[in-house]
């Protein structure tokens, strides 16, 4: 190969010089590389994972916002319920105590009125029987004996009218 002009000495110490280049940018460049890459591959698979997990745990926070907010739609629409319920039984309450306040109003002015109502009349019947003793008197010029006699017949008197009159 001296034909080619090629020095086998020299060949020969390229050819190493060139294995020990190879074998320095393999040890310092390469691997180094490679490594960096191979770990930057490592935590964006990692990241990825991480993302889905974060997106799958905002889902199911989602999901759980919108159960919690339609039971405590739920609630509030019963307790909602409950209380007009409730109102209702009070109102109900409150106009059954009126009803009855008012039936006992009644009955107690009824009694009273008709209380009222026969003592007025037992005073004019008094009244009466004492007019009617009085007229009586006047007519026949003098006292009655039995006063009490003539009273009691007026009375029993009035109270056969009283009782023709209701009839």
């Amino acid at each position: 190969m001296a034909a080619l002009g090629v020095e086998w000495g020299l060949l020969v110490s390229q050819v190493v010089n060139f294995g020990i280049l190879l074998f320095l940018l393999n040890m310092f460049l390469y691997r180094p590389v490679l490594n960096m890459l191979q770990q930057r591959k490592e935590r964006i698979a990692q990241s990825m994972k991480d993302a889905e997990r974060v997106s799958a745990a905002a889902r199911e926070a989602e999901q759980e916002k919108a159960k919690v907010l339609d039971a405590a739609r739920r609630e509030a629409q019963e307790i909602r319920a409950q209380a007009a319920r409730d109102a209702e039984k009070i109102a109900q309450e409150v106009r059954s105590r009126a009803d009855q306040e008012a039936t006992e109003i009644r009955m107690k002015a009824q009694t009273d009125a008709q209380t009222q109502a026969e003592a007025v009349l037992a005073d004019a019947n008094k009244q009466i029987a004492d007019l009617a003793i009085a007229a009586t008197e006047k007519l026949l010029g003098r006292e009655l004996a039995k006063k009490d006699e003539q009273q009691r017949f007026v009375t029993e008197f009035l109270a056969q009218q009283r009782g023709g009159v209701a009839q």
